[in-house]
């Protein structure tokens, strides 16, 4: 089979001395950004994580997903070592249970009562964070299916019956105790979940009435939530069976990870996952494999991190230094694709993930294996051994997903150019280590 190019090869070991003294303190630069400080007058951020996954959806005409739940165990896994304390809801298949054993016994099925509980749990303890003066952080992940009824309104589909845009504004943000709101939707119509069609299709003399009402349920009056939507009109969820999850899951799974910190400053921002997105996606030809997003940061604060790895996690971290470029991912032991990229030459990146497994740095025909040995740790991807490594073919839009997806290089040189053809001002610049002797 014809292969893409492989990334560059890293320095050789024989670096001059004074290359080789830069390195290692850009090394330590990010260790020092890592481990982070301990003595701080700062409130402490504190997280928590409520994610439902659901492959069965509502509708007759809506086949079952086959890898929402899967979905729904890497969200868990990503956010876990981050948070104070992380709900799944969902019904893991077999296949799901076998890859995360003894997940399934944390779990609870993705239902009104279920997410009540949680939600009456969360906000309790977000209310006490509050009260010791701390910021308590909500991400609330839903991937399954969605769908848009006769008036517009869109919903997404839980065990019993549709949660609607009304439940989302009225049972999840009005009475959220959190400072700051990550809503991630994984969902067919998604858009539509959470904003208005604008449209009322109603007697002219109930318009106000009705308008009103609807201004609680717009995000204008939430300007502590930031939204990251996978659809903003009805389509089909994308699903690729070579890296068991949703294309989108995929790509925002990785960006949180840290793939997406285009300014190496261990912060993952709002624009930051837009453009990351957009160069994933952008040398995808085959319609069926092409996603539209809808990304928006909290009015708030634009500049909220949906991640900041310099807090105090319980992460591994895989640094990846300039000289390595092109197109490479991460598989754990299991087999299953943890994190993906096309990097820039000249970009340098930390990816954080959960330590306790065995990994693989891949790319196209060669791998090489690494883990972490606790929590913190971090390897350097130039001390790694490549050993060559094959992939068989899967079919034409498994091809479209493998060979176009992460097709193009992400980085500053891609990030400064998205962001002017937008018209929004970008993150800060990356800021270096001070190496002078």
């Amino acid at each position: 089979m014809t292969r893409g190019p492989l990334p560059r090869p890293l320095p050789p070991r024989d670096t001059p001395p004074r290359m080789r003294l830069l390195r290692c303190a850009l090394v330590m630069g990010w260790a020092t950004l890592l481990v982070g400080t301990t003595a701080s007058a700062a409130p402490e951020r504190v997280t928590y994580a409520l994610i439902l996954a659901n492959n069965i959806g509502t509708e007759p005409r809506q086949a079952p997903l086959r890898y929402a739940d899967d979905d729904g165990a890497r969200y868990y896994e990503l956010l876990s070592p981050r948070a104070r304390e992380t709900v799944l809801l969902s019904v893991l298949d077999a296949e799901t249970q076998a890859l995360h054993p003894g997940l399934a016994a944390r779990t609870a099925p993705p239902t009104r009562a279920s997410l009540q509980q949680a939600l009456g749990r969360l906000n309790a303890r977000m209310a006490e964070d509050k009260a010791r003066g701390d910021i308590p952080v909500l991400y609330f992940i839903f991937t399954g299916h969605g769908q848009r009824g006769a008036a517009g309104e869109g919903a997404v589909s839980l065990l019993d019956g549709a949660f609607t845009r009304t439940d989302l504004y009225n049972q999840v943000l009005a009475p959220s105790q959190a400072s700051l709101v990550h809503l991630i939707v994984d969902a067919c119509d998604s858009y539509y979940f959470v904003h208005s069609r604008g449209a009322l299709p109603m007697a002219p003399a109930r318009v106000e009435a009705v308008r009103e009402r609807l201004a609680t349920r717009e995000l204008t009056r939430y300007p502590h939530v930031g939204t990251v939507l996978s659809t903003s009109r009805e389509q089909e969820s994308h699903e690729w069976s070579a890296i068991r999850s949703g294309v989108f899951s995929h790509q925002v799974l990785s960006a949180l990870a840290g793939a997406a910190d285009v300014n190496a400053d261990g912060r993952v921002e709002y624009s930051e996952l837009q453009a990351f997105i957009a160069a994933a996606n952008q040398g995808v030809n085959d319609v069926r494999g092409r996603l539209e997003v809808s990304i928006q940061p909290p009015a708030l604060d634009r500049a909220a991190p949906l991640v900041d790895l310099s807090h105090r996690t319980g992460l591994g971290f895989l640094l990846l230094t300039p000289g390595l470029e092109g197109r490479v991912w991460v598989e754990d032991a299991r087999g299953i694709r943890v994190a993906e990229l096309n990097k820039e030459r000249e970009r340098s990146l930390v990816l954080g993930l959960p330590p306790g497994r065995g990994y693989f740095l891949r790319a196209p025909g060669r791998e090489a294996p690494f883990q972490f040995v606790r929590a913190g740790a971090v390897v350097d991807a130039r001390s790694l051994a490549w050993r060559e490594q094959s992939f068989a073919a899967r079919g034409a839009l498994e091809d479209a997903f493998r060979d176009k997806l992460f097709s193009v290089p992400f980085g500053p040189h891609f990030y400064e150019g998205y962001m002017a053809s937008l018209g929004q001002s970008p993150v800060a610049p990356e800021q270096q280590a001070d190496l002078t002797p």
